[in-house]
């Protein structure tokens, strides 16, 4: 067998892992998101409707097919939460074979982490931020006039406000990763502190109502976790750029 067939064979076996774990990972979600669908659906969409059930405000149905497509959305996002173990796992698996055993470790306590921080990450904007959201579009900057939500503008709405913030607890992981492979270093994520906070505030200013104390409050915990994913930085810092910075005499 030549070089070019291994190789060649290598490729395809690849390949294959990836297809098999992109189709389970498919799977996986398409199961999730029908057994939401048939279970948890109606609870589901009652805790997405409370934030806009406590302003006074009733959505309304405007197309015949909105209220089946609205449940279907929920059902997916529903889905993502509960497939997100299941998808992670498939895309370890395929790079597990070229890790370590040590290494290995690290990835599946980087995983258990990265969906916590993701759920955490939802829950808190559901419970703090949502509310301050719907209050400062639907009340604050009506005008007086009376709202009158669309379901399916509503839901598309909450969605979009939850995952973003799943994400943007992420912060801590995607700074050990990107400091092992050595794109940012805990040295550059101090320096540029003050620009980041600086983001954070207006962030929080277009977040919340304009109100100083509910700034604050959306503001400081997007802060705390920028400290501590400079405080991971420094953890995550390869041995060799350690042993690189200069000793004190």
């Amino acid at each position: 067998m030549t070089k070019n067939t291994t190789q060649e064979m290598s490729v395809f076996n690849h390949l294959e892992e990836l297809r098999k774990s992109l189709l389970i990972s498919v799977l996986a979600l398409i199961f999730t998101t029908v057994l939401v669908y048939i279970f948890q659906l109606d609870t589901l969409l009652r805790t997405l409707m409370v934030p806009i059930e406590k302003l006074g405000i009733q959505p309304v149905i405007i197309g015949v097919t909105e209220g089946f497509f609205v449940r279907l959305k929920v059902a997916i996002f529903g889905g993502i939460i509960v497939a997100l173990p299941i998808i992670i796992w498939q895309v370890l698996r395929f790079v597990f074979p070229a890790l370590y055993s040590h290494e290995k470790r690290i990835v599946i306590l980087l995983m258990f982490s990265g969906v916590l921080l993701f759920i955490g990450g939802i829950i808190f904007s559901y419970m703090f931020v949502l509310d301050m959201a719907l209050r400062l579009m639907l009340i604050e900057f009506s005008g007086g006039l009376s709202p009158f939500v669309s379901f399916e503008k509503y839901l598309s709405f909450v969605i979009m406000m939850l995952l973003p913030f799943g994400l943007v607890f992420e912060t801590p992981i995607i700074a050990l990763v990107l400091t092992r492979v050595g794109i940012i270093t805990p040295a550059i994520m101090s320096k540029n502190r003050k620009f980041v906070i600086m983001i954070i505030f207006v962030l929080a200013a277009i977040l919340t109502p304009p109100d100083i104390i509910s700034q604050v409050f959306i503001a400081v915990p997007m802060f705390i976790l920028y400290e501590i994913s400079i405080f991971i930085s420094r953890i995550a810092l390869p041995k060799k750029e350690s042993n690189d910075l200069p000793i004190e005499k």
